[in-house]
């Protein structure tokens, strides 16, 4: 048995040279701190939107670093929060408009994809969502919209074959990519439109309109700090950590075995988050949460590589599909997102300090992160796109609780979703521990 690898599939896949160091003050249009999917797509929206500008975009490591380069290839058009939840806080027509945005977000960063990154691979394949108890069911059917589709059970085997599963949803909004060769495929074109990349760069805010690099000022009117989960902001914003796990190569055999679903993403109803994908090179990744929260929202390798999670992964992989027993699992991975006291994201732009921050996508960020970083670049360009009426657009959620209230109520919260799943694996009924718990999660 080979030794596993911390580095995700994703970065141990690819071939991504090197951008250089910053090796001189600049003076510039726009500066943008982090080289994750954020800050790639707001220099994207804004070179798309005016070609003269100057942007510069500085990574404190190598782009793709944070989540951007670890998470789990999804570009869905969920949103953080369920459709309902949202519905209750601000109607309908805002709703609406906000997935109908992720929707158009999905096909724009495939035609992208398919001209710019086909390494990438990106196929929309739909994604599936099944359940393996009745609870699960009951929370899937209430989950059925014109963009949801029923399952029956006979209707989930023929798209994919599931241990002790017994119906599903079914939508066709959702697609599936290597993201960090979407995320190189983004990088070089931007190099090519003039966008100036630099890595091992890390960049804080001296003043206003003016970054310190380094020994080096960067200079400019308008400052993007796009890290995510790397913001400094514990009552802002927490990290949480999603972890995953790879095989190697599966069969076309297996594949076969498993069904026929266009590698359609495809995740368990379970209450603790799960999300997996059949890969480029037939293998199968798999992630979800479980991890613990870290103390005052320090970030901590220890948390990303956490054992127990990862060999947790590896369990659910193998109560799928059991022909998995003897198969070699090759990577495991982690890292953080970046999640909001009531789980929506924002993007926030100041004008008068020409100052702009985006992120709290919590796991969602593969497509929200284009759409946010479209809407960022709506409001530095100062233009009429109706984008900048949506939700998430200049907003800001409740603060998280204090220390130590928050690390001991956002732990006894994870584990308890967790045995919310394994009551209704029991009893299969609705879990009452969830009941109780569920309105403190403010999903």
């Amino acid at each position: 048995m080979l030794p596993e690898r911390n580095l995700s599939l994703w970065a141990d896949s690819v071939n991504r040279g090197r951008f250089e160091t910053l090796n001189k003050n600049l003076d510039i249009d726009v500066a943008i701190i982090g080289g994750g999917f954020s800050g790639l797509w707001s220099a994207f929206h804004l070179i798309s939107g005016d070609p003269t500008l100057k942007i510069a975009l500085f990574e404190a490591h190598h782009i793709g670093f944070g989540a951007s380069g670890r998470n789990g290839g999804w570009l869905s058009a969920d949103y953080p929060v369920s459709r309902n939840t949202l519905i209750k806080r601000i109607g309908e027509e805002g709703t609406d408009s906000i997935f109908t945005a992720l929707k158009s977000s999905i096909d724009e960063v495939g035609n992208f994809a398919r001209d710019f990154a086909p390494a990438a691979s990106f196929t929309k394949g739909g994604s599936i969502n099944f359940a393996r108890n009745s609870a699960q069911a009951i929370r899937l059917r209430n989950s059925v919209d014109e963009d949801h589709h029923w399952l029956s059970n006979s209707e989930l085997t023929e798209k994919i074959l599931i241990a002790d599963s017994i119906c599903g949803v079914h939508t066709k909004s959702s697609a599936v990519v290597n993201p960090m060769e979407l995320l190189l495929g983004l990088a070089k074109y931007l190099t090519k439109k003039g966008v100036a990349i630099y890595e091992n760069s890390a960049a804080t805010i001296a003043e206003t309109g003016r970054l310190l690099v380094g020994s080096y000022f960067v200079t400019a009117p308008r400052i993007i700090n796009a890290v995510e989960a790397f913001r400094i902001a514990p009552r802002e914003q927490i990290p949480l950590y999603s972890l995953m796990v790879a095989t190697e190569p599966l069969t076309s055999q297996f594949w076969s075995e498993v069904g026929n679903f266009e590698r359609a993403t495809f995740a368990e109803g379970s209450h603790l988050i799960n999300y997996a994908q059949r890969t480029s090179d037939n293998r199968l990744a798999i992630g979800g949460r479980g991890a613990r929260y870290p103390f005052a929202s320090k970030r901590s390798t220890n948390i990303e590589n956490s054992a127990k999670t990862h060999e947790a992964l590896r369990a659910l992989a193998k109560s799928w599909f059991p022909q998995l027993s003897k198969v070699r699992f090759t990577h495991a991975w982690g890292g953080a997102i970046a999640i909001t006291r009531d789980w929506e994201p924002y993007l926030r732009w100041d004008k008068n300090r020409g100052y702009g921050e985006l992120g709290g996508y919590a796991g969602d960020g593969m497509t929200m992160s284009y759409l946010a970083g479209k809407a960022m670049a709506a409001e530095i360009l100062d233009n009429t796109s109706s984008i900048r009426t949506l939700r998430f657009v200049n907003r800001r959620s409740r603060n998280w609780e204090f220390e130590p209230l928050r690390f001991a109520a956002i732990n006894s919260l994870i584990k308890l979703t967790d045995l919310s799943d394994a009551e209704e694996r029991l009893t299969r009924k609705p879990s009452l521990i969830n009941r109780i718990i569920e309105p403190l999660i403010l999903r």
